[in-house]
């Protein structure tokens, strides 16, 4: 059975290919889709391409992981995320699909309903699931922290209503390419756990696979305005002892702050600051990016840590 005007699981036409792009559903703030290219170089140069496992254990949007997916640039991806609702969205979206095709094509996207889910976004996963995406495409940039207002304001006066980013349609378009991703077995594991619980489950279960992580934690600046798990200084610390420890491939990105650049620089090696073709310590690169803010772009520099002896230079320059 398929709902009327929404095209069903048996329809292949808008299959994915490998070759094909893949949007996340969500719209997250400080969303990481500009830094896609720069992954997609960093693999081919380091010969990890395709990569068995891609591990994001701060998933939020996972734009990066979803495009990596489609276009067959790694075989499977481990997402996390320790946010009950974002957490719910992708284990809905990746292994009960129809379930929350069924919700978005129902959805009444009015201001009574935004409301409703920012009082009560549910006690079940299928019920956050639906909460997490339609309170993500209604709210102000896409912030599900409970100080956003809805796209258009309380009084919906202006120009943007309050649908005007729920595209019923694009969302089914690509929760199914999600879902049909998970049925092929790509996405290895969606898990609601702290980055230092999901970093021992990896490493328990593919300690003899090829894998690479990438760290996108809150920002430090302004995280707990977007977040509703936000870090405090102590966790970013505990994430960059984490991190330093590490034997496995990771890269990390961050809002440039001169506190996580000397958080990181006292465990570089020699000083060398990206600059040493020898494995094992940070690296400490940056990359200008541009957000959307009112619909006018605003450029910032983004921190990029790795322990990778080689970037893709034509993205990065050295912090």
């Amino acid at each position: 059975m398929t709902l009327e005007g929404v095209p069903g699981e048996g329809d292949r036409s808008r299959r994915p290919s490998r070759n094909a792009d893949l949007h996340s559903p969500l719209r997250y703030p400080g969303g990481k889709r500009q830094l896609v290219p720069f992954f997609v170089d960093l693999l081919k140069l380091n010969g990890q391409s395709p990569l068995p496992v891609f591990v994001e254990p701060f998933a939020g949007g996972a734009a990066v992981s979803l495009h990596l997916l489609a276009a067959g640039l790694v075989d499977s991806v481990v997402l996390a995320d320790l946010d009950p609702l974002v957490y719910a969205f992708w284990h809905q979206a990746c292994f009960h699909t129809e379930q929350l095709v069924q919700d978005i094509a129902a959805a009444n996207v009015t201001l009574d309903e935004w409301h409703r889910l920012r009082a009560n976004p549910g006690r079940t996963l299928r019920e956050k699931a639906y909460a997490c995406l339609f309170l993500n495409r209604t709210s102000y940039s896409g912030i599900l922290q409970g100080r956003a207002g809805p796209i258009g304001g309380q009084k919906q006066q202006s120009a943007y209503k309050i649908d005007c980013r729920f595209y019923k349609d694009e969302i089914i378009h690509r929760l199914r390419q999600i879902g049909h991703l998970a049925a092929d077995g790509r996405v290895a594991a969606v898990r609601p756990t702290s980055v230092e619980v999901t970093v021992e489950w990896v490493e328990s279960k593919f300690a003899n696979s090829e894998r690479l992580y990438y760290f996108d934690p809150p920002f430090w600046e302004k995280g707990e305005r977007l977040y509703r798990k936000a870090f405090g200084r102590t966790q970013h610390e505990s994430l960059a002892a984490l991190l330093t420890a590490m034997d496995a491939p990771w890269v990390l990105s961050y809002d440039h702050h001169e506190e996580i650049v000397e958080l990181y620089r006292a465990s570089v090696q020699d000083g060398s600051q990206g600059t040493s073709d020898s494995a094992g310590g940070p690296r400490l690169h940056k990359t200008d990016l541009i957000y959307c803010n009112r619909h006018k772009g605003r450029g910032a520099t983004e921190l990029i840590i790795t322990n990778l002896a080689q970037l893709p230079s034509e993205h990065v320059s050295t912090a």
